[in-house]
């Protein structure tokens, strides 16, 4: 007994085919449109159709090819036939599926250490694709056409191979050896153009990605000298420019795009697919095949032409592109008509570039993600069955953040308590120099402030959640101000970071346990309140509750836990301490920032380089600031010796 009905598996069989083709027409457009902007937005409109679309794309492709292939065997003497013949044309534009967008490679850092599977891939798909040429070969005008959309399909399957083998872990030096052009240290000080610092940056950030020492490698104590003169808002702009850079060397085909190859490989692919595609509407007689067919290879040729017009106006409107401009009108070799050539070139370009035309551009998400404990088993409480089984299943609790912006005083406040560490570097520095202070003790800092006990005497994650509860019940009774605001911003920061990207952050081994018992505590608390309407509770009134309930437990000698040492009862009792002492909201400000570059500080480059496709991660700013600034162990101490002994008094100015 059959499934389906012969009738509908007829029809398949007949459509099977085309549907795959189309299918894979479909995802290619998908990650060339949406494939770059996951690097500037944590939307999840936007990362799972192109999570989806990556991961669907080889598959669909790979399979056409096969049922082509099968096809052809089956038909064998049906070659000659019009439709076998145009399907067969098909066959090229797979392989430049395969072969994908440039605006996207690998979607995540594992893709690229898989560069050997797809080598494999491009062997094995090519025989294929091979194999339904030579099957269907003839004298006619469409076998010949074919061949040139057959060289440009290797060409970009090629290149894809290539890149990921170049980004992946193994082959680091291949990225460090990536150079657009030399840039001079002479032209970056002082300079006007804020992507020429940027690009410099990220030469030097390529070692730091690598984990190695800076100061083995040419005169990147230069960094320091870029980013302290900066405004807070200038400085991360220069720092979102730097990790646009290294995104795309990541996680799209930049290493090979801008190149001189590349530009060769780009230009082949256009006048093939153009040429293609002019010559099939001029010579070859549509009516001699199925208009299904003929429908349908119309579009591969015009969805090639378009992919190529795309990628070439990202190209051209691209940083890398900007750089190029900016760094030949800089260099003195050549002559006055050249000079006035990439002048015009450059103006053309900013006109383009220029937020009037296309708007600002944004190469990062600019927000930072919120997670509330109490608002969460508030939300936990009321969430529907099926919505909990789902997150449960899919691992997933999306639906529990929010997002904030990273406004400029909030960069301001941490810029400047940057540049306070960096500074207490350069005023003691024969203390760091003898060792009888060390660089690490500084970076070791939590933000004591008098509260030793709730800082630098727990661990890292213990600390965070305590102080995390103990904003929440200072907030909500406090005033409007600035430093409240931003305050409460970075407790849910971080304790997001310590809930959904846990590897970014140094946790004790006992996370899991204190963060579920401190829902349960929590939840224990507003179930004793009955006398409320559950739609009436909020966080504020939870907050009130469980404040209520710590004097309650203190007055009669109670506490909640063994040793009343339990996260809830230590963050009620920061809380009161907080408000008994009259800590103002700036001083809890600055215990935020100094636990966020503790963070940064002990976060590993590959985490940093991961969250590069997730709109990237105010931790990861924090961390080039912060080894930008020299405070880093990656940073040799000499480097800010080197600086210091310049006699130059203009070197000097850029330090005080």
């Amino acid at each position: 007994m059959q499934l389906f009905p012969e009738k509908l598996i007829n029809i398949w069989n007949g459509w099977e085919v085309r549907v795959l083709v189309l299918g894979s027409l479909i995802l290619q457009i998908v990650l060339i449109i949406l494939g770059s902007r996951r690097k500037f937005t944590a939307s999840l409109k936007v990362r799972i159709p192109v999570w989806s679309a990556y991961l669907i794309a080889d598959s669909v492709a790979s399979i056409a090819l096969g049922t082509l292939a099968t096809s052809k065997a089956d038909c064998d003497d049906k070659l000659s036939e019009s439709g076998n013949a145009l399907q067969a044309f098909w066959a090229p534009f797979l392989l430049l599926h395969l072969g994908g967008p440039d605006t996207i490679t690998a979607y995540s850092l594992e893709d690229n250490g898989l560069w050997k599977r797809h080598f494999l891939g491009l062997v094995l798909q090519t025989g294929v694709a091979f194999y339904v040429f030579l099957r269907s070969w003839s004298n006619s005008a469409l076998t010949f056409i074919a061949i040139p959309m057959f060289i440009t399909g290797i060409i970009k399957y090629g290149e894809r191979t290539f890149v990921l083998r170049s980004s992946s872990a193994d082959f680091k030096e291949s990225r460090l050896s990536f150079t657009l052009l030399d840039l001079p240290p002479e032209y970056i000080i002082p300079d006007s153009s804020y992507l020429v610092q940027a690009y410099f940056l990220f030469k030097s950030s390529a070692y730091l990605f690598a984990n190695m020492i800076l100061d083995y490698y040419g005169p990147y104590d230069l960094s320091y000298l870029i980013i302290n003169k900066l405004s807070a808002e200038d400085a991360f702009k220069l720092i979102e420019a730097e990790l646009g850079f290294m995104y795309d060397v990541l996680y799209t085909k930049a290493t090979i795009v801008y190149s001189h190859f590349g530009i060769i490989f780009r230009c082949i692919s256009f006048f093939s697919s153009v040429s293609v595609l002019i010559i099939f509407s001029t010579i070859i007689d549509i009516h001699a095949y199925p208009i299904a067919d003929i429908s349908l290879t119309y579009s591969l040729l015009v969805a090639a032409v378009f992919l190529e017009i795309y990628a070439l106006i990202l190209f051209l409107l691209s940083d890398w592109t900007k750089i190029w401009l900016l760094i030949k009108l800089k260099t003195s070799e050549y002559n006055p008509t050249s000079r006035k050539l990439f002048h015009l070139l450059s103006r053309v370009f900013s006109y383009f570039h220029s937020p009037t035309v296309i708007g600002s551009p944004k190469r990062w998400s600019r927000s930072m993600a919120q997670f509330n404990l109490i608002s969460y088993c508030l939300k936990d409480k009321s969430v529907t069955r099926i919505v909990d089984f789902i997150s449960k299943l899919v691992g997933i609790n999306y639906w529990y953040l929010t997002q904030e912006d990273v406004d400029a005083n909030l960069q301001k406040l941490i810029f400047e308590q940057l540049q306070d560490k960096s500074k207490k570097i350069i005023c003691n520095f024969d203390d760091y120099v003898d060792k009888r202070k060390s660089l690490k003790e500084l970076l070791d800092g939590r933000g004591d402030y008098g509260l030793k006990w709730s800082t630098t005497e727990l661990d890292f994650d213990h600390c965070l959640l305590v102080w995390h509860i103990a904003t929440d019940l200072c907030y909500y009774p406090d005033k409007f101000s600035l430093h409240r605001e931003i305050s409460k911003h970075l407790s849910d920061y971080m304790l997001y970071l310590l809930h959904f990207c846990p590897s970014m952050l140094p946790k004790g081994i006992s996370f899991e346990t204190k963060y579920k018992d401190t829902c349960k505590a929590i939840k224990r608390t507003i179930s004793k309140w009955k006398v409320i309407s559950y739609h009436h509770w909020s966080p504020g009134l939870v907050c009130n509750l469980l404040l209520q309930d710590y004097y309650m437990k203190d007055e009669q000698g109670q506490g909640e836990g063994e040793g009343d040492m339990s996260v809830l009862h230590l963050g009620c009792r920061l809380a009161k301490e907080l408000q008994s002492k009259k800590i103002e909201w700036k001083t809890i400000n600055e215990v935020w920032i100094d636990m966020l570059t503790y963070a940064a500080n002990r976060c590993a480059w590959k985490e940093h380089e991961q969250q590069l496709t997730n709109g990237s991660e105010l931790l990861t700013y924090v961390s080039l600031l912060m080894a930008h600034l020299g405070l880093s162990e990656q940073y040799k101490m000499k480097m800010m010796k080197t600086i210091l002994e310049r006699p130059d008094r203009e070197w000097k100015h850029y330090l005080l």
